[in-house]
């Protein structure tokens, strides 16, 4: 996966967090069906994070077969910028390239700052429970502590102020944590707040925070009255623990969310036909997954193999492109150089066969250039060494080239040409680099070093 993937994959998860998220606020939150929120709400993130992974190279074919000379790629779309070269300027990487690393470094240090806060907090209740008083009961232990703060549970632990006289309010708030407790809802929370520091710039992320954490409430009251407990005094107490500090971060507290939590009580129970609101969430995941975990097959183009041309080049890619045994007898190829029809029941591992070569699109080992992935430190190279043609910045020429080549077993930079072409002068300066590139270190599959088929694009600019 490359940080290109990984950006969509997070873009795209992302949409699907907020979809679903608004199903929930618009159809289910004012329901009295607790227990089924809290499914939702939790199987909200991870829907949300399964849907885009069909969209990546993950559940593409990774040995698929490329073969080379006078043959069509099949060829998919670009997912990491090409090389823009300007011209009346120093040739570097293109601002947007820029402005994507950037983003990423915002990213991370706002995802590594809430990831510390939720090692933070957890540091702070382990103090707190070394210095507080412990007393250990059957299945739970209660921390008594001096320190002002509104009474939580953290895992199998509850936390209350030594000032708690003995009473029915103390019982019921120990009824309350113990059923969040029971119910495993800190696991709930951790779930919530790691998936919060991957989506943390995603506001749809905060708000089902806060909606978990409110029917976490709503559970934990349901179950305090069921216990034959007067509604009238119960909300009474939840009014008079309105004060005090606020919940750490992967708790959960007795005092919060006071004012949604009254408003539940009084509410009237959700009725039968509410049960089959969740089956509007059906077309919507269908639709989900049809728009993000499903990819349009590429069209194969067809060549004459007579001509000397160009291959006129849809749509690129920086990674290796290639063609299976269909696209070779739709490309117009005698039937000297098409492969045999048995051939396709081989396992796609097989290589097809041209003048005794096997190249690759995709192998197990990629090649690398100058130590690093290639779609990064080629595309450098690139930027360095290419200078924008003389007679084409002249006459304002501009356009888009996509060179193609191979690397074969010994790293060596071989067959580079021109699959899209923008004008002689500026396919001949893509030429020149590319074949000036220096050794690569070569691609190996299973074990073997093989050759690997490549298309570059460069975009020519005139300012």
């Amino acid at each position: 996966m490359t940080i290109n993937d990984l950006i969509i994959f997070i873009f795209e998860s992302g949409i699907c967090l907020a979809i679903l998220f608004a199903m929930y606020w618009l159809f289910l939150r004012k329901e009295t069906y607790f227990h089924f929120n809290r499914f939702y709400l939790l199987s909200t993130v991870v829907v949300a994070c399964i849907i885009p992974l069909g969209n990546l190279s993950l559940f593409e074919y990774g040995n698929e077969i490329s073969t080379l000379g006078g043959i069509s790629s099949i060829v998919e779309t670009i997912k990491i910028p090409s090389v823009t070269i300007t011209e009346g300027s120093e040739n570097v990487f293109s601002q947007w390239n820029n402005w994507q690393y950037l983003a990423i470094v915002i990213y991370l240090i706002g995802a590594s700052l809430l990831i510390a806060r939720i090692i933070l907090g957890i540091i702070r209740i382990t103090m707190l429970q070394r210095r507080g008083r412990v007393i250990s009961l059957e299945g739970y232990s209660i921390v008594y502590i001096k320190q002002e703060i509104a009474p939580f549970s953290f895992f199998k632990t509850i936390f209350l102020n030594d000032t708690l006289i003995e009473g029915p309010d103390k019982s019921y708030i120990i009824s309350h944590e113990r059923i969040h407790i029971r119910q495993l809802h800190t696991y709930d929370n951790l779930f919530v707040e790691f998936f919060l520091a991957i989506f943390w710039f995603n506001p749809f992320m905060w708000f089902l925070k806060g909606a978990l954490r409110n029917t976490h409430e709503y559970l934990a009251d349901n179950g305090v009255l069921n216990e034959n407990t007067s509604l009238t005094i119960y909300q009474s107490l939840l009014l008079k623990q309105i004060n005090g500090l606020l919940p750490l971060v992967v708790t959960n507290s007795f005092n919060s969310t006071i004012k949604n939590r009254i408003i539940m009580m009084c509410r009237n129970k959700s009725s039968t036909l509410a049960k089959f609101k969740p089956l509007l969430l059906v077309p919507m995941i269908i639709c989900l997954t049809l728009i993000f975990a499903c990819k349009e097959k590429p069209r194969d183009h067809i060549v004459d193999n007579s001509q000397n041309e160009s291959v006129q080049v849809e749509q690129e890619i920086s990674e290796p492109i290639g063609i299976d045994n269909d696209s070779q007898k739709e490309s117009g190829l005698a039937d000297s150089e098409t492969v045999d029809p048995i051939e396709e029941e081989i396992d796609i591992q097989k290589e097809s066969v041209i003048e005794d070569r096997e190249i690759f699109r995709i192998v197990d080992d990629m090649p690398t250039f100058n130590g690093g992935e290639a779609g990064i430190e080629f595309r450098r190279y690139i930027a360095q060494n290419l200078q924008y043609p003389e007679i084409a910045a002249k006459n304002g020429i501009a356009g888009r080239v996509i060179v193609q080549f191979v690397i074969n077993k010994k790293g060596n930079l071989v067959d580079a040409k021109i699959v899209q072409s923008a004008d002689p002068a500026l396919d001949k300066e893509a030429i020149r680099v590319v074949e000036s590139s220096p050794d690569w270190e070569p691609g190996k599959h299973m074990g073997k070093p093989v050759e690997v088929i490549f298309a570059f694009p460069i975009n020519f600019v005139v300012q």
